[in-house]
């Protein structure tokens, strides 16, 4: 059963992080209504809100780290290289993010390449998506990494579950276990890019960032 939703007395600045909201839950762009224009009048449809599909088109490589560590509750990992990357958004202004390479051993049967990416300023600081190689990344040069979100949380998306617009329409995406053989592995959605595709593995941070509350 479809709704309507009524929100009153958004502060101007308050406006454009709201349908960056909406649009990630794809709903449809909202008829705004200006406090100050009278009881009759009614603004158009939004042409563009800045929605999730509001993506940078373009990173700056800021600078390049060697031997850069983050602590996991379990085990300290090195980075080699940590590259610390800016754009600019709508909604949040310059973001930055680092893309941290490592690898990890025993991971689904056998030592495979990361690549974490962190919401930062300089050295490591708020850890957002993991990439991990796909089985054929000798051939493909590709990385995974899981889609989280599902009900407004940490949950993951599952075969018959819908996901959000910005990945249906900037993404390419597959589920975990077809790209991954190994007893165990998650029957969930992933973003699969290559690894020279730098502008998609940013942005699905920076889509991760926003559904967590990050920025």
């Amino acid at each position: 059963m479809p709704f309507d939703v009524l929100v009153e007395g958004v502060p101007d600045e308050k406006l454009g992080p709201l349908l960056t909201q909406i649009g990630l839950v794809g709903v449809p762009s909202p008829v705004i209504t200006p406090v100050d224009a009278g009881a009759g009048a009614r603004a158009s449809r939004a042409a563009a809100p800045m929605a999730a599909a509001a993506l940078p088109t373009e990173w700056r490589l800021l600078k390049t780290l060697d031997d850069q560590t983050y602590r996991w509750p379990e085990y300290p990992e090195h980075y080699n290289p940590y590259e610390v990357y800016a754009a600019e958004t709508p909604r949040e202004g310059t973001v930055r993010i680092a893309l941290g390479f490592a690898s990890r051993p025993e991971k689904w049967g056998r030592t495979r390449r990361y690549i974490v990416a962190f919401l930062t300023g300089g050295t490591p600081a708020t850890p957002l998506v993991e990439y991990l190689e796909a089985d054929d990344f000798e051939q493909t040069r590709e990385y995974l990494a899981i889609i989280r979100g599902r009900d407004g949380g940490r949950k993951m998306y599952g075969p018959t579950d819908t996901l959000p617009d910005v990945y249906t329409k900037h993404f390419t995406t597959q589920m975990y276990r077809d790209r991954i053989d190994y007893p165990g592995v998650w029957n969930k959605a992933v973003v699969v890019v290559r690894e020279d595709d730098t502008a998609t593995l940013l942005n699905h941070a920076l889509v991760q960032a926003r559904r967590r509350g990050d920025l």
